[in-house]
């Protein structure tokens, strides 16, 4: 790891640097096993409520297509 993946995690590639949207996901599980959660965008406190393990990627797509540019 170089000097210049600090802070990024590694996760992003040095020559795009791009805008980021930081987003809290909250995970629960209930005694059946199913699993529940919220996807909140930090900066704005949005939130999205998803059901389901299959349903994650779509709210999580909904934060960022209404990302403010």
């Amino acid at each position: 790891m170089g000097d210049d993946d600090r802070g990024r995690g590694g996760m992003e590639p040095p020559e795009h640097p791009g805008d980021y949207t930081t987003l809290i996901v909250r995970i629960w599980q209930d005694d059946a096993g199913r699993l529940s959660g919220v996807v909140e965008r930090a900066r704005t406190g949005e939130k999205v409520q998803f059901h389901g393990l299959e349903t994650l990627s779509r709210a999580v797509a909904s934060l960022l297509s209404t990302t403010e540019r």
